[in-house]
C-alpha cells in the first residue's frame, strides 16, 4: 500500500478520495499474488452487470471516457505495478459498461406496446424451433396495418400449430395472427423475456389461427 501511496503523491493528478480507493484495491489485489490477474475479467463482467441493474438507459460516454482515461493512467503508472493493476481493473470495468451501452444501441429496435389482431401477416422466416405443441418461428414481417411504419417490429416470434405447411428458414409465409407486446419479468430475479428478446431483435410475440401457408416470391409479389 505504501507503493501506491507514493505513486499517488507523485502523480498529483488524482483526487485524494480516488487515490484512497485505488490504494485499497491495489492492496487487495496484492494479497491475491499471482491470482490477481484472474480478477480482471471479473471487473469487466461487473461493468456489464451494473448496466443491467440500472433502471434507465445510461449514456455511452461515461464508460468510454472511463476506459480511455484508465488505459492512459495504466500506461503512465506502469512502473508502479500495484497502482497500475488497480487502475487497469477500473479500466476494464468501464470497458464492460461501455460495451453493453453500445450493444444495446446497436440492437435498438421498435417493440410492440399494445396487442394487434387478428390480422393477416406475411414475411420471411428467420428461424424455426420445435415447441411443445407445434412450432415457434421468428418472422421478419412485411409492413402490416395498425402501426406507423417507424413502429413496425423488425422481427416477431409466433407460435404456429403442427398443421402448418413445412417451413424452413428463408421461406416466405402467410399467417393469420394475434400479436402482443413481449411479456415483462414476472418475479424479481426470474427470467427476463423482454431483455432476452430485445437483444435478439424481436419486438413482439403472438400466435396464429391455423397453420402458416408457405408462399413463393412470385405469389407474394402478386
Amino acid at each position: 500500500m505504501a507503493d501506491t501511496a507514493v505513486a499517488g503523491e507523485r502523480a498529483g493528478f488524482m483526487p485524494a478520495w480516488a487515490a484512497r480507493i485505488l490504494a485499497a484495491l491495489s492492496e487487495r489485489l496484492a494479497v491475491e499474488g499471482e491470482r490477481r490477474l484472474l480478477w480482471l475479467p471479473v471487473f469487466f463482467g461487473a461493468g456489464i452487470g451494473v448496466y443491467f441493474v440500472l433502471k434507465v438507459e445510461p449514456p455511452l460516454w461515461p464508460g468510454v471516457v472511463g476506459a480511455i482515461v484508465g488505459a492512459g493512467l495504466s500506461f503512465a503508472l506502469r512502473r508502479h505495478s500495484a497502482w497500475c493493476e488497480a487502475v487497469l481493473a477500473f479500466t476494464l470495468f468501464g470497458a464492460g459498461f461501455a460495451l453493453m451501452c453500445e450493444t444495446a444501441r446497436e440492437r435498438q429496435a421498435p417493440m410492440l406496446q399494445r396487442h394487434l389482431g387478428p390480422l393477416t401477416l406475411t414475411g420471411r422466416v428467420i428461424d424455426i424451433d420445435l415447441a411443445q405443441r407445434g412450432w415457434r418461428i421468428v418472422v421478419e414481417p412485411d409492413p402490416f396495418a395498425g402501426l406507423n411504419p417507424a413502429d413496425h417490429p423488425h422481427h416477431l416470434r409466433l407460435h404456429i400449430p403442427q398443421t402448418s405447411d413445412e417451413l424452413n428458414p428463408g421461406d416466405r409465409v402467410r399467417v393469420k395472427a394475434m400479436l402482443y407486446p413481449v411479456p415483462p419479468q414476472i418475479l424479481p430475479g426470474g427470467r427476463d423475456f423482454q431483455r432476452e428478446l430485445y437483444f435478439a431483435g424481436i419486438g413482439g410475440v403472438g400466435y396464429t389461427f391455423g397453420g402458416g401457408s408457405r408462399i413463393c416470391g412470385v405469389c407474394a409479389a402478386k
